[in-house]
């Protein structure tokens, strides 16, 4: 008899590395949110002992959290025997979505191995820049011929880490990293409140950026457009939404250059869709991405955004995209995002677009990922 047939949920394990808002982690607690949890339950299976921001309410919502020890490489071979055991360990699983992409070979090999139905997905369009980028595809290159599905948030992002030839094929499929239309729209309520909260009077142009102080999404950079923001604008505020292991440097060239005032770094936040309302730009020069969801949530807030070339153009649903060359001066960048900021600083209630027909509505995916579960438990 079927988990359906008895009215059970069917256990769906999440695998990622820690369960802080990320782009990845941030998909996966949107479709948690929305997804029929009598028909389908999350797992999580993390990689790290550090207790993430997400933990506490994927208890309430009745998920388990597991940890294996972090993938090093050296250690395949008791990072194989532990995933193994495990598998072994909750037959009640019956589908692995594997989002961890280092060492997805060997979990979704050993989920696979105890007659668990497997998916990869790719959630990043990176290339070889280092010695951890070439280890990172060394070891998840057999990934493509484990996995039973493969998932990409991009074209790109599905080609790099797949190959274009396993792309091509019927076991991979495009999955939009939805998010909740609703929850997004711009509200003045949430706009008045976080301003009041971060001391940024209304007639302040407000812009930043939300996501990981890491080198893909070029910290550096950022920091010299804000830079160029406040110095060509004295009404003007960044505000930098995230952490990661690039922050402690970003915040020694603020208290360096005094500018604390003026480039505030806000660390992790839960409320990400009051941040939006909040702001007048967001700028993203990423040097590369799979296809970051904070841009997908600038367009449902009716937000402009500044973003580098580098960014998959499948991220534009809207005309609120500017796109720039990472060539181009910063100052090229900085008098776009101000020129935006005023642009739509009175335009934010007029949609330009239906945030339900972008193809990222969470309600719609939600649905669809349900079944596609249903069917391979």
């Amino acid at each position: 008899m079927s988990d359906i047939k008895q009215n059970k949920p069917i256990r769906v394990l999440q695998v990622l590395h820690v369960l802080n808002r990320g782009g990845a982690e941030a998909m996966v607690m949107n479709l948690y949110r929305h997804i029929d949890r009598s028909r389908v339950q999350f797992d999580f299976l993390v990689h790290s002992q550090e207790r993430g921001l997400f933990e506490e309410e994927i208890g309430a919502m009745g998920g388990r959290i597991f940890r294996v020890r972090a993938f090093k490489g050296y250690n395949l071979l008791p990072y194989y025997q532990e995933c193994l055991q495990f598998f072994k360990s909750h037959p009640e699983i019956k589908v692995v979505h594997g989002h961890l992409g280092s060492s997805a070979a060997f979990y979704l090999h050993a989920a696979k191995k105890c007659g668990i139905f497997t998916i990869a997905h790719s959630h990043s369009a990176g290339s070889i820049r280092n010695f951890y980028d070439l280890s990172y595809k060394f070891f998840s290159f057999p990934t493509r011929w484990v996995a039973q599905q493969l998932f990409g948030c991009s074209t790109e992002a599905g080609i790099e880490r797949y190959g274009a030839k396993a792309v091509r094929s019927s076991k991979y499929h495009n999955f939009n990293n939805a998010v909740d239309t609703e929850l997004f729209r711009f509200n003045e309520d949430n706009r008045a409140l976080l301003r009041s909260e971060l001391n940024i009077p209304e007639n302040t142009l407000l812009i930043g950026t939300v996501g990981r102080v890491t080198q893909p999404k070029n910290p550096l950079r950022i920091y010299s457009i804000f830079k160029e923001i406040i110095t060509h604008n004295t009404n003007a505020v960044c505000i930098w939404v995230g952490t990661g292991e690039m922050e402690d440097q970003i915040k020694d060239l603020i208290s360096k250059d005094g500018v604390g005032d003026r480039i505030i770094m806000t660390g992790v936040r839960s409320d990400i869709p009051a941040v939006m309302s909040a702001l007048d730009c967001m700028i993203f020069p990423s040097l590369w991405e799979g296809l970051p969801v904070s841009v997908i949530e600038s367009q449902m807030a009716n937000l402009p955004c500044v973003l580098s070339t580098n960014i998959s153009r499948e991220t534009e649903v809207s005309n609120l995209l500017s796109w720039h060359n990472l060539s181009e001066a910063d100052s090229i960048w900085a008098n776009d995002a101000i020129r935006l900021a005023q642009d739509y600083k009175d335009k934010r209630n007029n949609y330009n677009f239906s945030p339900e027909d972008s193809g990222y509505d969470i309600k719609v995916t939600a649905d669809n990922l349900m079944r596609f579960y249903e069917k391979h438990a």
